[in-house]
């Protein structure tokens, strides 16, 4: 199978999951997804186009996991 974000390194998708993992303790729907807008928005600075479609790809495929 060919993995959609090739280039991504491992320090992003580290960055992403503990973001997750972060977000997820917050127990709160609301605040969860502040605190991921607020990730994206300061990695938008420091990482590359791809990387930052990565975070978004991520944190949505988990969100609609969460509804199965």
């Amino acid at each position: 199978m060919q993995e959609i974000f090739e280039n991504v390194s491992d320090k992003v998708k580290e960055i992403a999951e503990i973001a997750w993992r972060l977000a997820m303790a917050q127990h709160n729907p609301m605040g969860a997804a502040e605190f991921l807008d607020n990730v994206t928005n300061y990695y938008d600075k420091l990482l590359n186009e791809e990387e930052i479609e990565f975070l978004r790809f991520y944190f949505n495929m988990k969100m609609e996991m969460m509804k199965e």
